[in-house]
């Protein structure tokens, strides 16, 4: 670019700039444009991603949250069968108990009906032939 020492001049009440700073802003306009052009659409870029990624995260808390609540109804779930467990465990030994209670009574109506028949509990029983 040529710098022909010719200033801003003022012709007519009108400022005219010299040729050389015409060009020179023309330069400068396309330098400018060259550094901006790339970095906009690097910032378009980054947005795109960073949307993209919002969505995913949108996505994936949308699904952690499914995923805890069905794994609280699981919990839930086995806490009830723990606690229906836990019933069972504490009625078993009663009716155990009810169970022993009524094989005493039989084996004493049994021996009474032995005494009865006149047989000893330990002699088998004899065929009458």
């Amino acid at each position: 670019m040529e710098h022909s020492g010719r200033s801003i001049t003022n012709v007519g009440g009108q400022t005219e700039r010299p040729a050389w700073a015409d060009a020179f802003l023309v330069e400068l306009k396309e330098s400018i444009w060259a550094i901006v052009r790339p970095m906009h659409s690097l910032c378009m870029e980054l947005q795109c991603r960073l949307t993209g990624l919002e969505t995913k995260l949108a996505l994936t808390d949308r699904a952690l949250t499914e995923e805890l609540n069905i794994m609280r109804m699981e919990l839930f779930s086995v806490r009830q069968q723990l606690f229906e467990l836990s019933q069972s465990v504490h009625t078993v030994p009663i009716q155990l108990q009810t169970l022993i209670r009524r094989v005493d009574n039989m084996e004493e109506h049994l021996a009474h009906v032995h005494d009865a028949l006149g047989q000893d509990l330990d002699e088998p029983a004899r065929d009458l032939d």
